[in-house]
């Protein structure tokens, strides 16, 4: 009996030294969200997303809006690819609903954003509640200049994650520090 104890305890710990997966394997690691909190600090434009960074991506912010992380993957990285390209500044779109065109704050035009004119349609409008505004209230688009270093990276990460279709931007501070070029009544609506 007191070789079968000894058989077991070695095995035992012999396992536990083979394996990554125990306590002392974790040692000097920080805990989880401050890895991802050094994480996300790491990444401050387009450009420091590389394919090694779209994984770890996809581990602290999954893939909510793919069917598959293979297709995350080839879809995401394409975005990434196009990000990284922007000009400086970038020309990017928004709709907002006003009953005036005078109405737009031009010094707060808001976070959510596109770079795609043709994104600009029924289904965009109906992402941001088009439906429910009083017949007096019309959909404009806002064209707008943006610095590079006024995009919020890693929202904009996390909302095209969840929502790719959407091929949304995020904005820091909600577009006060972006250049206003004009605005005008959305075509058909």
């Amino acid at each position: 009996m007191k070789d079968l104890k000894k058989f077991i305890a070695t095995t035992i710990r012999e396992y536990l030294n083979e394996n990554e997966d125990n306590y002392s394997s974790f040692k000097g690691m920080k805990p989880y969200h401050q890895r991802k909190q050094d994480f996300i600090n790491s990444i401050k434009s387009f450009k420091d997303i590389d394919d090694d960074k779209i994984r770890e991506i996809f581990d602290f912010f999954g893939t909510e809006g793919y069917n598959d992380e293979e297709d995350a993957f080839e879809d995401f990285k394409d975005k990434i690819d196009e990000w990284r390209n922007f000009p400086n500044p970038v020309k990017l779109y928004r709709v907002v609903g006003v009953k005036d065109k005078k109405l737009i704050k031009k010094d707060e035009l808001g976070e959510y954003w596109t770079p795609y004119e043709w994104n600009l349609d029924g289904d965009m409008l109906m992402s941001i509640g088009y439906e429910l505004w009083d017949n007096e209230t019309k959909p404009f688009v806002i064209e707008a200049l943006v610095p590079l270093s006024e995009i919020d990276v890693v929202q904009t990460i996390i909302q095209n994650l969840s929502f790719p279709n959407e091929h949304e931007i995020n904005l820091k501070n909600k577009g006060k520090n972006i250049d206003f070029v004009k605005s005008y009544k959305l075509k058909g609506f």
